[in-house]
C-alpha cells in the first residue's frame, strides 16, 4: 500500500504529520521532539507498504526545523522501502 507522509509547518510553529491526508501526530512548537513509539505508529508498517515523504510550510518560518523532521522521516521511509520479504522469511511454502 502506498503511504504518503506529509509534514506541514503551521503559523504557530507546530508541525502536523499526515499519512494519506489523515492527521496522525502534531509536534508542538514548545516541545520539538517525537518518540520512537510515535514514529512506529505513524509508519504503521506492513509488508508491501511504500512510503513517500514531503513537507510544506505555510509561513516559511523555522524552515530548518521542518527540514530536520522531513529528512528524519525520509531516512526511515528509505529504509522501510528497501525491506524485501521472501516467502521463506514468512514461513510460507512456495506453491508450484
Amino acid at each position: 500500500m502506498e503511504k504518503a507522509i506529509k509534514l506541514v509547518m503551521h503559523a504557530d510553529k507546530s508541525i502536523k504529520i499526515f499519512v494519506n491526508e489523515e492527521e496522525k501526530y502534531q509536534i508542538e512548537a514548545q516541545n520539538r521532539s517525537i518518540s520512537a513509539d510515535k514514529l512506529y505508529d505513524i509508519f504503521d508498517f506492513s509488508i508491501g507498504d511504500y512510503y513517500t515523504v514531503s513537507s510544506e510550510s505555510i509561513t516559511h518560518i523555522d524552515s530548518q526545523v521542518l527540514e530536520f523532521f522531513t529528512e528524519l522521516l525520509k531516512d526511515i521511509a528509505k529504509k522501510a522501502n528497501a525491506i524485501e520479504f521472501k516467502s521463506e522469511d514468512l514461513g510460507v511454502a512456495d506453491v508450484e
